[in-house]
């Protein structure tokens, strides 16, 4: 029942990604490629059990993140992830990206945004025996 519900998230995140004319979802920094999926809450909204129910406020998004080794295509299953969602020239929320398991293992969270515009979303990556963080830098537009 759980694996059901962790592939339909993962599934709207990966569409999200495919419709993402309004900002940047991929970068590639320091051997990681870093894919950025951010969906309202409203669509997963039956999944109130993520993350401690925080998709039932108002302005609610999940902020997923998936992570794949650049050159091998691996995913990167062992990394601790943040996440600071903030509009611009503002400070922002900074959350732990949860490991949502499951076949494909990807980290998320909820975040309250609740202007429309432009945010700055901050991914900070911590590897096991890695002594520098990996960091990405993304823009989301917030369009309604």
């Amino acid at each position: 029942m759980w694996l059901k519900k962790i592939l339909v998230v993962v599934s709207l995140f990966f569409a999200q990604i495919g419709m993402g004319a309004d900002s940047q979802r991929h970068q590639q920094v320091d051997g990681i490629s870093i894919y950025l999926g951010v969906i309202p809450a409203q669509l997963i909204r039956e999944h109130t059990w993520m993350h401690g129910g925080a998709a039932d406020k108002e302005d609610s998004f999940h902020i997923l993140v998936a992570l794949f080794d650049a050159k091998s295509g691996e995913r990167v299953t062992d990394a601790t992830v943040k996440a600071t969602v903030s509009p611009l020239g503002m400070r922002g929320e900074t959350k732990i990206l949860e490991p949502m398991r499951g076949e494909l293992l990807s980290y998320g969270n909820y975040f309250v945004l609740k202007q429309i515009g432009r945010y700055r979303i901050t991914i900070e990556i911590e590897r096991p025996g890695q002594k520098r963080k990996i960091i990405g830098n993304f823009a989301y537009d917030r369009l309604d």
